[in-house]
This record gives C-alpha cells, sequence and structure tokens, in this order.
C-alpha cells in the first residue's frame, strides 16, 4: 500500500492507495505515529483507491480509532470502496466508523 499526507494542523489527511494487507502495517502504523508526534490529533483517511482490506488493516483501523480517541481527536474514513466496506460489515465493525464521501465533508464534519 502506498501511503502520502497533509498535515493541515491538528488534523492529517492521510491518503491510502493499493491493498492494505498485512504487509502494509509497520508502514501504516509509523507514519499516523509521526503524524501524531508532529501535533495530529484527527485523522482524514482517504480510501477511494484502496483496494483491498484484510484482518490487518482492519486492525490497525480499530488501533487508528483508539488513538485518535486516545489524544482527544477523531477518526473519518473518505469513501471506502467495496472490498473495504464489505470487510467491515462482515466483520460487524461499520458502526464503529465514520465515514465520509469526500474529503471536504470528512474535515467540515471535524469542525
Amino acid at each position: 500500500m502506498k501511503i502520502s499526507w497533509e498535515e493541515h494542523g491538528p488534523v492529517a489527511l492521510v491518503i491510502a492507495s493499493g491493498e492494505f494487507a498485512s504487509d502494509s502495517e509497520n508502514n501504516f502504523r509509523r507514519a499516523i505515529t509521526d503524524r501524531f508526534e508532529r501535533g495530529a490529533k484527527s485523522v482524514v483517511l482517504d480510501l477511494a483507491n484502496v483496494t483491498l482490506a484484510d484482518s490487518v488493516a482492519l486492525e490497525c483501523l480499530l488501533w487508528l480509532s483508539e488513538e485518535t480517541a486516545r489524544v482527544g481527536g477523531a477518526l473519518r474514513l473518505v469513501a471506502p470502496q467495496q472490498p473495504v466496506r464489505e470487510a467491515l460489515r462482515v466483520t460487524r465493525l461499520a458502526d464503529r466508523f465514520e465515514c465520509a464521501e469526500s474529503v471536504e465533508l470528512a474535515a467540515r464534519s471535524l469542525r
């Protein structure tokens, strides 16, 4: 999985693409931890170009949700595609995440 980001004060926009699978875990957690160390409290995670999410990806999302809550922020998922939505639905995790259809709507919901 490829990860890029933009920092907007207390909000980090993290853009993921490709397969979010076990081999992505360390890179993902490192990128997120770095965002928190730089002062981010909330994360907008753009999943529009993620084509697969395995069990490790779901664990990473749960971890990220807990970390944002721990620092007093929030997590928003943006445009998760069918494979990600299905993984969340099947594991009964869909209700644990707030989703938005665009980065702008996700950012607006954090104000």
